[in-house]
């Protein structure tokens, strides 16, 4: 028998998305009017609450079901079997049985590790609302059944660790919420005494003129253009499904460096006998911008969600580069994958590629 290897609950701490969703409750608060305030604190305070809460999958598996196909096995490392030569792949008949169970949820969960778990993670794969453990077997008297049926309990074993760290969260964000909103008051309530002690008439300031300020630039556009231009630096990292390569990135690749942007693209920047893994860490870790093209196919695939991941980690100390595109995607999608990403304001590849690259070009050279 060989299992599908793709191990969950092993990528980001609960610790560290517990921190991140209320870091995002923050941010979020700063853009909440004082009018909506007055109007309906408490509702301002539960939607928050509710926004930035981790929703725990639940795995349906009264609707569970399987998909069998027929495939090429190579048995030329089983130990098991009589091979006088091993140095050439020797292939059988095998069977390939993935068992799929709906769940609900937050897909983004399968890949967070609880506060309790084990050194041999689970293994599987979630796809959109989906999650599927594949098999391939060549001996009949497995029970294939049985050892699903085991790393299904130890998926939901994990998943019921993570309830506590989500009422934990859940808990917190009202009082974060509930604080921010009596912090506001109090300080407009100072505002209001300050200036109504002054005797000398008041003028408000005219609005000022079009155009950015300074807290609009991203702190990585600021280094942008102070550093000097390196062969081995990057101001985007393009990252994507190969199945959305030909549709929009290439496209948008050659179009932001049409433009004089330094792309890391895996087209423009491997070479023959290059390391795949190392030249992706040496562009994610030496781009300053991660644009991050959101698609059905990207949320199926290893390697891509691997960089978000990587461009995620830069994003701790609340420096922001990932810079999301949404193609052939919804916010329902999105949020059902990531809902920290869903919350981020994106482009759409809809509104069409200059569309596209005039709003990239707006962030990385302001």
């Amino acid at each position: 028998m060989v299992l599908s290897v793709h191990p969950l609950f092993n990528k980001a701490s609960i610790f560290n998305v517990l921190m991140y969703q209320k870091d995002q409750l923050k941010e979020a608060f700063k853009k909440i009017p004082n009018a909506e305030l007055d109007t309906d604190a408490p509702g301002v305070v539960a939607r928050l609450a509710e926004q930035f809460g981790i929703n725990v999958p639940v795995l349906d598996e009264a609707n569970k079901f399987a998909r069998t196909r027929e495939t090429q096995v190579d048995v030329s490392r089983d130990p098991r079997r009589f091979i006088i030569d091993r140095s050439r792949p020797i292939h059988i008949t095998g069977t390939e049985i993935t068992f799929v169970i709906p769940f609900t949820g937050d897909a983004a969960l399968f890949d967070v590790q609880p506060t309790s778990f084990t050194l041999n993670p689970p293994f599987g794969e979630v796809h959109r609302n989906e999650l599927r453990l594949s098999y391939t077997v060549t001996d009949t008297q497995f029970d294939v059944e049985a050892e699903a049926d085991r790393n299904i309990a130890q998926i939901k074993q994990h998943l019921n660790s993570l309830h506590p760290s989500a009422e934990q969260l859940q808990s917190e964000l009202q009082q974060l919420a509930s604080s921010l909103v009596a912090q506001r008051s109090k300080e407009r309530g100072l505002h209001t005494q300050i200036i109504g002690g002054l005797k000398t008439p008041i003028r408000q300031e005219p609005p000022p003129a079009p155009g950015p300020s300074a807290t609009a630039i991203y702190p990585p556009a600021r280094r942008r253009a102070s550093r000097k231009k390196s062969e081995d630096e990057w101001d985007v990292f393009v990252s994507h499904a190969t199945e959305d390569k030909a549709a929009i990135a290439r496209p948008l690749a050659e179009a932001l460096r049409a433009k004089g942007l330094r792309v890391w693209y895996d087209d423009f920047s491997l070479k023959l006998g290059d390391s795949l893994r190392q030249s992706i860490d040496r562009g994610l870790a030496r781009s300053l911008f991660g644009v991050v093209i959101l698609s059905p196919y990207f949320f199926e695939k290893h390697w891509p969600q691997q960089e978000l991941n990587g461009l995620a980690t830069r994003e701790v100390e609340g420096e922001k580069v990932i810079l999301p595109i949404w193609h052939n995607i919804d916010a329902e999608e999105v949020r059902k994958n990531s809902p920290t990403l869903a919350d981020r304001k994106a482009v759409r590849t809809d509104k069409g590629l200059d569309v596209v690259v005039q709003s990239i070009i707006e962030v990385v050279t302001p």
